[in-house]
């Protein structure tokens, strides 16, 4: 993955949050509840299936090293402190091999 990729990555996951909050109405309280509950498992399901291969093995290399930087940076509880870890651990990663 390339540095280039990665900025446009980020910067579409992130201007579709500032254009979410910029755009659209806030959510009634019970719709809010139930949002707030919700990236978390999200999150887990799509990292587990990027970690299993098709053949149901676990992947190797530098996608390991950004999960384990992003899970190292859940304690903060903030979606752009997983997202830096998570790139360092990639990039941590590919350096070494």
């Amino acid at each position: 993955m390339s540095p280039l990729l990665l900025a446009a990555i980020a910067l579409l996951t992130y201007g579709s949050r500032v254009a979410a909050l910029a755009l659209l109405p806030r959510p009634g309280a019970r719709i809010e509840a139930v949002l707030s509950r919700m990236p978390a498992p999200i999150f887990a399901g799509l990292a587990t299936v990027t970690l299993v291969t098709g053949d149901g093995e676990l992947v190797a290399g530098p996608i390991l090293g950004a999960a384990v930087g992003a899970l190292l940076a859940t304690p903060a509880r903030s979606l752009l402190a997983c997202l830096v870890a998570g790139a360092a651990g990639y990039a941590l990663t590919t350096l070494a091999t």
